[in-house]
């Protein structure tokens, strides 16, 4: 999801640049509410990679059909695999791709080599254009909800600064990521909501999907703080109804941390097994990374289902304090 939502900034600088321009997304259906009420995108077509009748050929006859049996003049492969490739053959009088810069990535897990630039995912993306001039924003990526259509704006551009009030703080607190080098433990992020109650009186929110109710069950129990669940959202539309109702998300790396950065909150992030140098952070926003210097660092450059060191450090060094104090940071 994440990666989906960090393309929004893209299809936002096309559309200011090419204003009568039609604009399709294709995109995977379980990430398609990203796009749904996107103003910038003229059509979304989601693709069900997990359903075996649900072909590219199909997939391109339909979008054929709706340009009236012609090409589109150009297509823009943001993911540069197999699937994509197979998608866009024969589609398109022009392509640009996605230089996922692979032997970068390579050397910097492998050989713990870190680029000489850190080039922010958004800008790789908008590099793929760099032959088709745009006019270029500084805002972060933009997931639109049904609300934001109806009023014609995109309601979080309300949200104005770094600097939140103590009063009433709320917190969307995401626990659950899908790697689990990327996960800070549930006991910690149970430390910390309760620390967050007695210094703050904050209310810490839980958000996540489904796979993430059973941490959340784990953080209530050994939570002494005020603590609401928003967890176990079965659209995008519920998340972010959560994330609207509160001043900064607490998240690891994952979908929710870009999801947030849309919706303009400032936040604060857990980063293990990742690393700032692959590019992911929260783009638009304010935020502050909270992570340990290891040399085992970066382990995966999308993360593991357990540590190869078997110590976890990664995250087992990152104390309840040093996160109360990145958020404190944010508070007047």
């Amino acid at each position: 999801m994440g990666d989906v939502i960090l393309a929004t900034p893209l299809v936002r600088q096309v559309r200011r640049t090419y204003p009568n321009a039609r604009i399709d997304v294709c995109v995977q259906q379980r990430f398609a509410e990203v796009w749904r009420y996107n103003p910038n995108v003229h059509t979304v077509w989601e693709w069900d990679v997990h359903d075996p009748d649900a072909t590219a050929d199909d997939l391109k006859l339909s979008m054929r059909e709706s340009l009236q049996g012609k090409q589109y003049d150009l297509v823009v492969d943001l993911q540069s695999n197999v699937r994509s490739r197979i998608l866009r053959k024969g589609l398109s009088k022009h392509l640009v791709m996605l230089d996922k810069h692979r032997i970068e990535k390579l050397a910097l897990v492998y050989l713990k080599r870190k680029p000489d630039v850190v080039i922010p995912i958004v800008d790789r993306y908008r590099a793929t254009l760099d032959a088709y001039p745009l006019v270029l924003d500084v805002a972060g990526p933009d997931v639109w909800t049904e609300q934001d259509r109806l009023q014609g704006y995109y309601g979080p551009e309300r949200r104005t600064g770094a600097r939140i009030s103590p009063n009433s703080l709320r917190i969307a607190v995401a626990a659950g990521a899908q790697h689990f080098t990327k996960r800070w433990p549930a006991a910690r992020f149970a430390e910390l909501c309760t620390m967050l109650t007695q210094v703050f009186g904050a209310t810490c929110v839980l958000v996540g999907g489904p796979n993430d109710v059973a941490i959340g069950d784990e953080i209530v129990a050994m939570s002494g703080g005020t603590i609401e669940r928003a967890d176990g959202a079965t659209t995008l539309a519920s998340t972010i109804a959560a994330l609207d109702s509160c001043d900064l998300a607490l998240t690891n790396d994952t979908g929710v941390m870009h999801l947030a950065s849309a919706r303009r909150l400032p936040i604060v992030a857990l980063f293990g097994s990742s690393v700032t140098a692959l590019g992911f952070t929260p783009y638009g926003v304010p935020y502050t990374i909270v992570e340990v210097e290891l040399s085992c660092r970066p382990c995966s450059h999308i993360g593991r289902a357990s540590c190869p060191k078997q110590h976890f450090r990664c995250m087992n060094m990152i104390t309840a304090d040093r996160v109360l104090a990145a958020i404190a940071d944010f508070v007047n």
